[in-house]
């Protein structure tokens, strides 16, 4: 749950070949920090996938993260994938065609596929 300043809450999942980090809240100037932390401690050969399902904000600051994470991540030999960001975050990343820079995929369990993929660890269960 949210505090009332919308503050970015962040979880991680170690799933073995990759980490999944979730991020809740706005992804802004006061929220950067934390994520840049988080995304640090786990960028490496292992690809990292990014949940933005539940960030509805994010500013210039967010962005920079953002960025300077999937070039961390090249890198390090790894990869940021980025899952479900909503259509606000969508449209910010359509205006300044970081779209075409990113790994990005409507749902999570996508971006997992497409992570597990980077780690040729490919999965034909769809049931």
């Amino acid at each position: 749950m949210l505090d009332e300043d919308n503050e970015l809450l962040l979880s991680v999942t170690d799933a073995g070949p990759y980490v999944v980090v979730r991020a809740v809240g706005d992804l802004d100037l006061e929220g950067a920090p934390a994520l840049t932390a988080e995304l640090r401690s786990w960028l490496g050969p292992r690809p990292v996938v990014l949940d933005l399902s539940g960030v509805d904000f994010m500013d210039s600051s967010g962005l920079g993260v953002l960025v300077g994470a999937h070039k961390e991540a090249g890198n390090r030999g790894g990869a940021l994938i980025l899952a479900a960001p909503s259509p606000r975050v969508q449209k910010i990343f359509k205006v300044t065609r970081l779209h075409k820079v990113f790994s990005v995929h409507d749902t999570p369990e996508d971006a997992v596929e497409a992570a597990l993929r980077s780690t040729g660890t490919v999965t034909n269960d769809r049931s």
